[in-house]
């Protein structure tokens, strides 16, 4: 019988051990979401400042050659734009298929693909198994695509390709 209690004793305290682990790892998951929509934030208003005082923006020019302040206003908000994304699917709110949808779309615009293309020495710089460059090779797929279609056709790429097909 004290076997008995002793084995009752322990499957509770490991279930106890069990629960606690995965809400240690929710924790962590959530902390991690929070932090991460925090450094966006943070991200959003710095470039917010740049763009509204032109003599800031030679501090966030990183592109190869110089680019007009138009110009490279429109690549921050590209910039931006992607960031979003990417930030929601990092964060659970995009899962990859609908990430890749979305990607698809905001791409179609080619101010979106003359920006890829001005960063593209920013991405050589990735670890090539990160997740990030992963993601740079799937929209460096969709651009690709993308400058080889219709204007009127961007709906249809990649469409058998999808992650989630």
């Amino acid at each position: 019988m004290a076997a008995a209690r002793v084995a009752v004793v322990l499957a509770t305290a490991y279930r106890i051990h069990i629960a606690l682990r995965r809400w240690e790892t929710l924790t962590q998951a959530e902390q991690r979401r929070k932090t991460l929509t925090e450094y966006q934030q943070d991200h959003n208003r710095l470039i917010e400042r740049a763009t509204e005082d032109p003599s800031l923006l030679p501090v966030l020019d990183a592109y190869e050659g110089d680019l007009p302040a138009d110009t490279q206003r429109r690549h921050l908000l590209a910039n931006d734009l992607y960031q979003h994304a990417l930030r929601g699917y990092q964060t659970g709110v995009l899962t990859l298929a609908d990430l890749h949808g979305h990607l698809r779309y905001i791409f179609q615009s080619r101010a979106m693909r003359d920006y890829w293309e001005a960063t593209r020495h920013h991405r050589a710089s990735l670890a090539g198994a990160s997740e990030e460059a992963e993601l740079g090779q799937m929209v460096d797929a969709l651009v690709t695509a993308l400058d080889d279609v219709d204007g009127d056709e961007w709906w249809v790429i990649d469409q058998m390709d999808r992650p989630d097909a």
